[in-house]
């Protein structure tokens, strides 16, 4: 009778385990909802505003660059599990879509640029590349702040 208790409890103990762990790892989560999207595009989009006014100071906009880079990335991301997981997904999810890849691409652009500053031949040209990468991206992520739910 007595190890029939034991195994009793340890199935309750296992069950008890087994409910909480799925909980657990959802509380760990960082949340994906289209308010949590529209944070990190603000984000972005102020971290390359920044980038752009400090493009005298090369080192600050590298920093700023990556981290505008890493936060739209974040955004593109969960824009893709929240419609890959969404039964009706919003109609402008793909061209919303296409437009964070062009950004990305334009920062990453800009972010490869700054890297190599230190063997620039022509520091005007490039820091005008730089800008001209970091106002398109910018404004492709402002269409997209401006089109998202």
């Amino acid at each position: 009778m007595e190890r029939r208790s034991v195994i009793a409890m340890a199935l309750a103990l296992a069950a008890v385990v087994a409910t909480v762990s799925p909980a657990a790892t959802q509380l760990s989560k960082p949340p994906r909802n289209s308010a949590s999207v529209k944070g990190k595009l603000e984000k972005s989009a102020e971290l390359q505003r920044q980038a752009q006014q400090a493009l005298a100071d090369l080192a600050r906009a590298e920093r700023l660059v990556r981290n505008a880079w890493d936060e739209l990335k974040a955004a593109k991301d969960d824009m893709v599990i929240i419609a890959s997981n969404t039964k009706f997904p919003d109609p402008l999810s793909a061209s919303n879509e296409k437009r964070l890849d062009q950004a990305l691409s334009l920062l990453l652009g800009a972010l490869d640029a700054l890297k190599v500053r230190d063997k620039w031949s022509e520091p005007e040209k490039r820091v005008a590349g730089v800008r001209s990468n970091l106002e398109q991206a910018l404004r492709l992520t402002n269409t997209v702040l401006a089109t998202s739910p």
